[in-house]
């Protein structure tokens, strides 16, 4: 398996030097004094990409699949069992929050092992880029509690949605929540984990998508940023280590992909897919509740164990529709005449800041993998001339959260690594 001999250069930033994401429009350091802090960083605290130990890939989906294994089995059980019966139907309105918050520390809880295992555990076993324990439990600490308030917010405010709107009223705070959590993304990855943005000078190449381009320093090598924007483009968040580890044609390849992805339409079919799947399981979660039951605390619960279900369902069914979206992106930049020589380098580069699995037996990769593996993309085309809908799988997953889904840090990418809470890997 190749590897990127620039990766060693990669590390994590102290977590104080984090900054709020409102520093976009207002008071943003220049792309300058990123680059010069980025090549002036102390050693990594991990070591060195090269000594990394092969089956890194394959421990994550173990681990993802006992993750997002243990919370189904649990919901399933707890549905089954009527668990949410027991809890008693009060009319204290605080009875009610206060058992709602009792519900998030118990999912808190139960994810945690799973957390400390993906974040630091594997990480260090599998020679990969890590901070020293005390600080990762510090960065945890600080993810978890963002998380869980959002968490409880989100459930809040579904409880009294559902006491003043009924189902209407739920479904409709759902969505306006989904809406919320992508125009508010960035602010939300902030308050998760460290994240520097930094306006850069760059603009994306395509003459349809001339959208900004931002600079991202985040503490994870797996950070990819994302194409922020609910419907349409506000700008591309492209993370600040690639301008260590890529060329500057490769760069350009890897900014220029992302306005593919917009160009193709590709980008805003993942978006409205994703949305749509949320929109949907979060009105079939609430019709599923007893109407006596969707404004109180038991109700509300069991509305998150329901779309958990729903979101298993996601996990198991998008992901094949995002892969087609990474073809037709790849196929878009082929016809565009990107250098294949370039975009090849540019994917080996940023395949072994993932989890560096150059092939996938099909199976695994049909179902838990929304991108392909690399040799797959390389050996393309793949996209036939079918629609993709890119990046839709894991905008679910971070979705999710507004139907109270409970899968949405479990799986495999990013359990344990804040970081990527918020805006998963993608391509």
């Amino acid at each position: 398996m190749l590897s990127d001999p620039n990766r060693k250069s990669n590390h994590h930033p102290d977590s104080e030097k984090s900054r709020s994401s409102d520093a976009v429009p207002r008071g943003i350091r220049k792309t300058a004094e990123l680059m010069g802090r980025a090549e002036n960083r102390a050693p990594a605290d991990a070591p060195p990409a090269n000594a990394a130990v092969p089956g890194y890939g394959r421990a994550r989906l173990w681990l993802g699949m006992s993750a997002v294994g243990t919370l189904v089995t649990l919901a399933a059980l707890a549905l089954a069992l009527d668990l949410t019966g027991g809890i008693p139907p009060a009319a204290d309105a605080s009875t009610q929050v206060v058992a709602l918050l009792g519900f998030v520390l118990i999912y808190a809880a139960v994810q945690l092992p799973f957390d400390i295992f993906g974040g630091f555990v594997l990480p260090r076993r599998y020679g990969r880029l890590h901070p020293p324990l005390g600080r990762y439990l510090l960065g945890l600490a600080r993810g978890t509690a963002a998380h869980s308030a959002v968490l409880f917010g989100a459930a809040v405010a579904l409880m009294y949605a559902g006491i003043y709107g009924g189902v209407v009223g739920t479904v409709a705070a759902g969505s306006l929540l989904a809406l919320a959590m992508l125009r508010g993304r960035v602010e939300l990855a902030s308050a998760v984990a460290p994240l520097d943005l930094t306006p850069s000078e760059r603009r994306a190449g395509s003459t349809d998508d001339r959208s900004p381009v931002v600079m991202a320093d985040s503490p994870d090598e797996g950070f990819t940023g994302a194409v922020v924007g609910v419907f349409r483009p506000r700008f591309h968040l492209i993370p600040a280590q690639w301008q260590q580890v890529l060329g500057t044609e490769e760069l350009e390849v890897a900014v220029n992909r992302r306005s593919a992805a917009v160009k193709t339409g590709s980008w805003r079919r993942g978006r409205l897919l994703a949305l749509l799947f949320t929109i949907i399981g979060l009105t079939a979660a609430a019709l599923a509740v007893d109407p006596a039951q969707l404004g109180t605390a038991a109700g509300t619960i069991e509305l998150s164990l329901l779309f958990t279900l729903w979101s298993f369902l996601g996990l198991l069914t998008l992901p094949t529709l995002s892969r087609r979206g990474v073809a037709e992106v790849d196929e878009r930049q082929r016809s565009d005449g990107c250098s294949w020589e370039a975009m090849e380098k540019t994917a080996r580069a940023l395949d072994n800041l993932q989890d560096g699995e150059r092939d996938r037996p099909a199976l695994i990769e049909a179902i838990f993998h929304p991108v392909p593996a690399l040799n797959k993309r390389l050996r393309g085309p793949n996209a036939h001339g079918r629609l993709g809908f890119w990046d839709a799988a894991r905008t679910a997953v971070f979705l999710s959260l507004a139907g109270l889904g409970l899968l949405g840090r479990a799986v495999h990418c990013n359990c344990g690594r804040p970081s990527l809470w918020v805006f998963l890997p993608a391509d």
